[in-house]
């Protein structure tokens, strides 16, 4: 059998869910959803079908040193250490020229650690057969997520026809890759059926990304045989920020998947939410009966509809929340900031975090 590794995509600018998170400690790193960080759920998670010793995980230079702590069973040099964000095409640049060190043509799982996912079983059941996909055939296998509601914040693919199924298991041939669309256009996709949400994971042998790189981003796979040479080098460090400089901030989607023809996708038949902004919290934790979603210590007097996250599972305190007479809001208190918004301006994080960084530097960030 061919070898199996999972490279794990942890960077991340850490503004999605400021004030918890910041620069260095993005949301895979916090306790969001349970007792577990994100990136350590997805690590336990792959580990029953690839080795520790055969998983990696790719993140900044700053995060580093966090995400050893977090997966104390990785080896120490196994995370891949990007020296600034370049998006997912640069990153799986870097990771195909650490899996040519391995020798052979290994087949490499690529995994997210923010999101959350149910049904480990289903997960592993799926990724299985990706796996043997991808290594009978040569193809790019990407999982597709079944719709639960017009999403507007999603990118989506169309499936043509099913190529394999097995224990409730199907991979359909991929169509297109779709935008992220308006609201009508959304529906449009619920209704049809036939449209799954892009979720940024995937499935090949290392010698297919290769090729479809050479293909359809020849400028990324030179850079990936730079970096592949610059490794091991007194100078790597130096060598990697000058080769990740010159790459364009672009998603492996955009640069490969989108113009391959030869991309299957698994409809996924586990439980998934990209956890893309603080109102995702109300769809993992009971509200109460005024419909509220309160996290750590608060008190809240004829409030409704409102989230409530008081930096539980921190050793550092965080002020006691109170809110009276609101709706509709989220409430965020760290040990040092605190963030109140609408709930349906909550994925404009970006801007505060730009404003905050533009008033103070990076004394909040």
């Amino acid at each position: 059998m061919a070898t199996r590794i999972a490279v794990i995509m942890a960077g991340g600018a850490g503004e999605r869910f400021w004030p918890l998170s910041r620069r260095h400690r993005p949301k895979q790193l916090l306790r969001l959803l349970g007792r577990r960080t994100m990136l350590e759920e997805s690590a336990e998670r792959i580990a029953p079908l690839v080795a520790w010793d055969r998983i990696f995980v790719a993140t900044g230079l700053d995060q580093a040193p966090y995400v050893a702590q977090a997966l104390p069973q990785l080896p120490p040099d196994h995370i891949l250490r990007e020296p600034m964000g370049r998006d997912t095409a640069a990153c799986m640049a870097l990771a195909l020229a650490w899996a040519g060190r391995l020798g052979g043509d290994p087949t490499m799982a690529v995994l997210t650690a923010d999101h959350c996912i149910g049904r480990n079983d289903r997960f592993q059941a799926d990724c299985l057969m990706a796996f043997e996909q991808a290594e009978a055939e040569n193809v790019l296998v990407t999982f597709g997520v079944q719709p639960t509601r017009p999403e507007t914040g999603y990118g989506y693919i169309q499936l043509g026809a099913c190529t394999a199924e097995r224990d409730n298991t199907s991979v359909y041939e991929v169509r297109r890759f779709c935008e992220k669309p308006d609201a009508a256009t959304a529906q449009k996709f619920l209704e049809a059926g036939n449209y799954v949400w892009n979720s940024g994971m995937f499935v090949w042998r290392c010698s297919v990304l290769r090729e479809a790189m050479k293909a359809h981003a020849p400028w990324l796979s030179r850079a990936s045989e730079e970096m592949a040479a610059a490794l091991g080098q007194s100078d790597e460090v130096g060598r990697l920020q000058a080769i990740f400089q010159r790459l364009p901030k672009i998603s492996i989607d955009y640069a490969v998947m989108e113009h391959a023809r030869n991309v299957w996708c698994v409809r996924a038949t586990f439980e998934w939410d990209d956890v893309g902004t603080w109102t995702a919290l109300a769809r993992h934790h009971p509200a109460d009966a005024e419909g509220n979603t309160v996290l750590g210590e608060a008190v809240l007097l004829q409030t409704t509809r409102s989230i409530v996250y008081n930096n539980i599972g921190d050793a550092r305190p965080a002020p006691l929340v109170a809110a009276l007479g609101v709706s509709d809001l989220v409430i965020v208190a760290s040990d040092d900031a605190i963030l109140v918004c609408r709930r349906d301006q909550a994925h404009r994080m970006k801007e505060i975090v730009e404003r905050i960084r533009t008033l103070y530097g990076e004394k909040y960030c």
